[in-house]
């Protein structure tokens, strides 16, 4: 046990002791809000973040539209890592959309960091990868599937962020990260309750069977976590804690 700053965030967790103890005194508390932007587009990323709880999405939004959800990261990974390691401008907005805490240290000492140990060094690259295998087939899929499909898509990976089977998050929330209308998503909303994979809640929604939202959902859930776990075995990693195990449905592949 590295401490209580470490067991819930994933990263933080997977860490040795002594790699954990480079970052420890560097690590401070950071309660996420909702609709916080943790940094800009455009703009230099000042703190990395490590999320123990809670859900932060990075979008891209356009002149005349909010745009659409690229990645979300929870307990699984980290803020600003990538941006702040090359000094760089943040590619994206990172806006908190489920409320929770994290812990926080300046780019500038995660740079140090970085430095210092070739072995943190390489996880960063790994999740890095991850993270951009993640946009990647978010791309695919707001590009080849239909909205239903992409929104059960999301409420699992959501799902799999959060403790428990309920999704604090508005239908209008929702519709935002899809970069679609609340009209669809209500619409959609309806006919998944009807066939009983959810149940909408005024400020949430409820999982009644997550069979059926798996059966639903189109298969990019299933072939990024297949990738991840490929990642992760490559690596010699434990899964990260939002991971879900589980095989790729035959027959489907990512085109």
């Amino acid at each position: 046990m590295l401490g209580q700053a470490s067991e819930k965030n994933a990263f933080l967790s997977e860490l040795s002791a002594a790699e954990y103890g480079a970052l420890r005194s560097h690590l401070a508390p950071l309660e996420l809000r909702v609709g916080q932007c943790l940094h800009y587009q455009g703009d230099g990323v000042e703190d990395v973040v490590f999320p123990h709880s809670g859900l932060v999405a990075t979008t891209m939004s356009l002149r005349d539209n909010p745009g659409a959800v690229a990645t979300l990261i929870g307990r699984d990974g980290i803020v600003g890592a990538m941006a702040a390691l090359a000094s760089a401008p943040a590619a994206s907005d990172a806006v908190v959309h489920i409320a929770g805490q994290a812990s926080r240290l300046s780019a500038a000492a995660f740079r140090y960091v970085i430095d210092q140990s070739p072995s943190i060094r390489r996880r960063v690259a790994r999740y890095a990868n991850a993270l951009i295998a993640q946009s990647q087939q978010t791309a695919l899929c707001h590009a080849a599937h239909p909205v239903e499909s992409r929104i059960c898509r999301w409420l699992l990976a959501i799902l799999a962020r959060c403790a428990g089977d309920k999704v604090p998050l508005t239908q209008s929330t929702l519709a935002q990260m899809l970069g679609v209308r609340r009209t669809t998503v209500t619409l959609v909303a309806g006919r998944l309750e009807a066939a009983g994979v959810l149940n909408c809640h005024r400020g949430y929604i409820q999982i009644a069977d997550k069979d059926k939202l798996e059966r639903h959902s189109c298969e990019c859930h299933a072939f990024f976590n297949s990738y991840i776990s490929k990642l992760l075995a490559a690596s010699g990693e434990p899964a990260p804690l939002s991971q879900i195990t589980e095989p790729q449905r035959p027959g489907k592949r990512a085109l």
